[in-house]
């Protein structure tokens, strides 16, 4: 199994440029999610030296995957809880686009079950969407589970799985939110085309079942219209979140108004962890970020938040 320690040193350095503070607003819950076996900081105010390795015993999935977890597991507090993530472009091969952002993402208590191998080459890979790599991952994670001699026995919290993507990684991720076993949905500069382009159409929002979060990069992002169409049609409590510097990659990469600017992949991360936290841990302060007048990220600058169906 190929493993890549971040050491604290440069975990420290990382955090020093992207670090993700805590959301403080808090609200009562009125939306059935999973709710975490005890109370627990919000996931936000963690920050752990995190693993980036090779998932073992891939052969009979749809794909290879990668994962990105905390390194000492026993420094954890209980099981972790657990999210697929799929690429911009449905790379099913190459694990690299995404790398910083998962890396960071796992250091604040999730495990990150990313598509793509860990030693592949960075790829300009295009295929088509295959759901089946997002669920596969889901079920690699049971067995993982659930193995005799994995490093994850017992570590993981399967009643807690998320499932996110980038661009058409993240048709990916909607199609496969119908999965029982999936209880949040966050969809990255993506979303359905109203004719079914890429082989998926809007009529897949229906099979939705969980809170699901569409964030885009306002009108430069390719994905604004669908990430809004989606957003008007879907019946499950949802949010969208938009901030026009991004663009389509400008989460992914760390660029504002086409420079660079680590700050909105900071900002990026911060959303991912909330959403998470708020919907698969049951996290109030989490849940704050995204709702009511006086919500976090609404009082970012640069973003504009909307939600229905809390």
């Amino acid at each position: 199994m190929g493993t890549a320690l971040l050491k604290p040193a440069l975990v420290a350095a990382v955090t020093a440029v992207v670090a993700v503070t805590a959301a403080v607003a808090t609200g009562p819950s009125d939306t059935e999610i999973a709710v975490a076996a005890a109370p627990a900081p919000p996931a936000s105010a963690v920050f752990h030296p995190v693993v980036r390795e090779a998932a073992a015993r891939t052969g009979n999935h749809a794909a290879e995957y990668t994962v990105y977890r905390p390194a000492d597991l026993d420094r954890v507090r209980g099981r972790l809880p657990v999210v697929v993530f799929g690429n911009g472009a449905c790379r099913h091969t190459s694990n690299d686009e995404l790398l910083t952002v998962e890396t960071l993402f796992a250091a604040h208590g999730f495990v990150v079950v990313a598509v793509g191998g860990f030693d592949q080459p960075a790829l300009t890979e295009n295929s088509s969407p295959e759901p089946k790599v997002i669920t596969d991952a889901i079920t690699w994670a049971e067995r993982e589970n659930g193995r005799r001699g994995s490093d994850l026995r017992d570590r993981l919290d399967t009643r807690r799985i998320g499932v996110t993507g980038h661009s058409c990684g993240g048709i990916e991720a909607l199609v496969a939110g119908a999965d029982p076993r999936v209880k949040s949905v966050l969809s990255l500069d993506s979303g359905f085309f109203a004719d079914g382009t890429l082989g998926y159409g809007r009529e897949n929002l229906r099979n939705l079942h969980t809170p699901t979060l569409f964030v885009d990069g306002g009108p430069d992002d390719v994905a604004y219209a669908n990430s809004g169409a989606n957003y008007d049609l879907v019946t499950v409590p949802a949010v969208r979140a938009t901030n026009p510097a991004a663009g389509h990659t400008g989460f992914v990469y760390g660029q504002r108004a086409g420079n660079p600017d680590p700050s909105v992949r900071e900002e990026a991360v911060r959303v991912l962890v909330a959403w998470f936290d708020f919907t698969l841990n049951g996290n109030r302060a989490a849940r704050g970020y995204f709702l009511g007048a006086g919500c976090g990220l609404c009082a970012t600058p640069g973003w504009t938040v909307s939600s229905k169906n809390f």
